[in-house]
């Protein structure tokens, strides 16, 4: 698929801007290094895991419960695991 390799998605309604978390991340970050490069992807990680969060509970209000679990699904804590 075009937009997985370079953001672009073509319809027959003509080309439109639709990156992937991937790519919108690196585009945001690609002169970053070091520390700063750490600093920032941390940060977007953390707004792209708010956004899914925020998304499955929408999901899960509207009764897709399914759908909310693909999109962010239920990890254990780590304490949880011992």
């Amino acid at each position: 698929m075009a937009r997985d390799r370079d953001g672009w998605e073509y319809t027959d309604r003509g080309a439109r801007w639709a990156p992937t978390v991937a790519i919108q991340m690196s585009d945001l970050i690609y002169d970053k290094y070091g520390q700063e490069y750490d600093e920032a992807k941390g940060q977007l990680d953390n707004l792209v895991r708010a956004a899914q969060r925020d998304a499955a509970e929408k999901l899960s209000e509207a009764g897709h419960e399914e759908a909310a679990r693909l999109i962010f699904p239920t990890y254990p804590e780590e304490n949880d695991s011992e």
